[in-house]
């Protein structure tokens, strides 16, 4: 089937493209059998036991291989989440904070999945401010908004496309949101 496509009389193509095949085109079942999606599991009620079963593993996941590290979050000010490279930067920014009088706890997720909520949600207060770093565009901010469920303010920093932050760049950052930590 040759299919005419028009570019206009005065485009820069300059009149008609015609015989322009489109193979990778849907058609609907015309002069063929229909494609037919099926599962490996075709009887009714296999594949809903089967992921059934999915789920159930996932869950035990869930409840068995959540891993974390946490760092002086009980007397915390500000908690720095954070994992990677990202975490090393944010610990060595933590210090440089902690000479000024301002109080940060470290909390690094080491499972990304299953991520360690509850961990975290146990961690956080309203008089606590969380600081996300990661050097991406907000993923694992996502699971930490899951987490502290509002219950603080969150404030995230992020690099992407092979940039690093510096110690520096997280200490400015966080002193730019937290003016009343300054102690003088």
């Amino acid at each position: 089937m040759a299919d005419r496509l028009s570019a206009g009389g005065g485009s820069a193509l300059g009149g008609q493209i015609t015989d322009y095949k489109k193979g990778w085109a849907l058609t609907g079942a015309k002069g063929r059998n229909p494609n037919i999606i099926r599962s490996l599991f075709l009887q009714e009620g296999v594949l809903e036991r089967h992921n059934q079963r999915l789920q159930d593993k996932y869950r035990v996941i869930e409840e068995n291989e959540v891993r974390y590290e946490a760092i002086d979050c009980e007397e915390a000010e500000v908690i720095f989440v954070a994992y990677g490279i990202s975490f090393r930067i944010a610990k060595e920014a933590a210090l440089i904070l902690e000479r000024k009088g301002i109080k940060v706890g470290l909390f690094r997720p080491i499972t990304l999945w299953p991520f360690p909520y509850n961990a975290l949600k146990e961690r956080v207060s309203p008089q606590k401010k969380v600081f996300v770093f990661e050097l991406s565009s907000g993923q694992m901010k996502e699971d930490v908004i899951l987490a502290i469920g509002g219950k603080c303010p969150l404030y995230f920093y992020g690099r992407i496309g092979g940039g690093v932050f510096t110690e520096r760049e997280i200490v400015d950052f966080v002193t730019r949101r937290g003016e009343f930590f300054l102690k003088g």
